[in-house]
């Protein structure tokens, strides 16, 4: 099972140009960069991990001070760079005519494949950090690529990082000017919503359970209260001013009651802050395909992406949503893409 805390500790290291292994699912073994080392006040040379029985080992908690100085390094973000790979392999750039009909198909219209010519594709990886804080503090990292070209979030680059011989480092930016990157940002801040949301839904729902089990305990302990004071009403006989206290004994009763539920609500409320730590533009070598999107008059141009990695056409975007599509339809008067539960409202 995935250790978070640790998994979250090991991407910092790795954004920190530090490096760490997991030795099992609950301990970490890490060699930091001396600076990141003075900085945790810990050895260059460490190991971390989630149990207190383990020697030598540093215990962390999402509670512990190394934890909090751990996502105080995530506070410097805003950090860029930006990186071309070399693709050695055979690039071909005809006979996509077939892979086009069969991976990109307009629901109510028609595509035509014009001509196809190698191109560096932009592929940018975002590394969003987040925190959530409810009984306790929790630090995380999620990391994804969008196509730079076609705005598609959540797209895979194979194995083009497994080889250090092939990255060039970029010194002329011209490259990266056409790239909308607040456009970018918007996206990619959506898809980390969605990201973020997934991976801590387990203890959002544990939060709920723990929440209904609590507000449960206490219920019934006040009811129990109240009970006993109409009990005790009833088989005194208690009129007047006596009756008067122990009714007011009850209003008290109830009024604490709400301020304790107040209080457990608040207590397992979920809050979760994002926010854009780094970012790694990668140019891949592609080959960038133009085709025509027809629907009845209207027409229009469109890139579609072939990725040698992975041997892929990728998908387009819906025009509406963002979300990725292969199946989809084309509005009447400008043919855009438009993702099928979109079009069926």
């Amino acid at each position: 099972m995935k250790n978070q805390l640790l998994d979250a500790i090991n991407q910092v290291i790795s954004l920190n140009s530090g490096v760490a292994e997991f030795t099992n699912d609950d301990t970490l073994e890490a060699l930091l960069p001396v600076d990141i080392a003075r900085s945790l006040d810990v050895s260059d040379s460490i190991s971390f991990s989630t149990r207190a029985d383990v020697n030598d080992s540093y215990f962390v908690t999402y509670n512990s001070e190394i934890f909090d100085k751990f996502s105080g390094l995530l506070d410097v973000q805003g950090y860029a760079s930006a990186l071309a790979i070399k693709y050695d392999g055979y690039l071909k750039t005809t006979g996509f005519e077939k892979k086009i009909s069969d991976t990109l198909c307009p629901q109510n219209g028609l595509i035509r494949v014009g001509k196809s010519f190698e191109a560096l594709t932009p592929y940018i990886l975002f590394n969003m950090s987040y925190t959530a804080s409810a009984d306790e503090k929790r630090l995380g990292m999620i990391s994804f690529f969008i196509n730079g070209l076609t705005g598609i979030p959540g797209v895979e680059i194979g194995n083009a990082l497994s080889w250090k011989s092939d990255q060039i480092c970029l010194k002329d930016a011209s490259n990266l000017e056409h790239i909308n990157f607040e456009s970018l940002l918007n996206t990619a801040n959506s898809h980390a919503s969605k990201l973020i949301d997934t991976e801590i839904t387990p203890w959002r729902k544990s939060l709920s359970r723990k929440l209904g089990r609590d507000e449960e305990r206490i219920k019934n302990y006040y009811n129990t209260i109240v009970s006993e004071i109409r009990a005790k009403i009833k088989k005194k006989n208690l009129e007047a001013e006596a009756k008067e206290k122990e009714l007011a004994r009850i209003q008290a009763t109830l009024m604490e009651l709400k301020r304790k539920l107040t209080d457990l609500q608040e207590r397992y409320s979920l809050s979760v802050t994002a926010q854009l730590h780094s970012t790694l533009v990668i140019l891949l070598q592609t080959v960038h395909i133009e085709c025509e999107l027809i629907r009845k008059k209207a027409k229009r141009g469109v890139i579609a992406v072939w990725n040698p990695y992975l041997k892929i056409i990728e998908p387009l975007r819906c025009e509406e949503s963002g979300v990725p599509v292969t199946t989809f339809y084309l509005s009447d008067k400008e043919a855009k893409i438009i993702a099928p539960e979109v079009y069926s409202k």
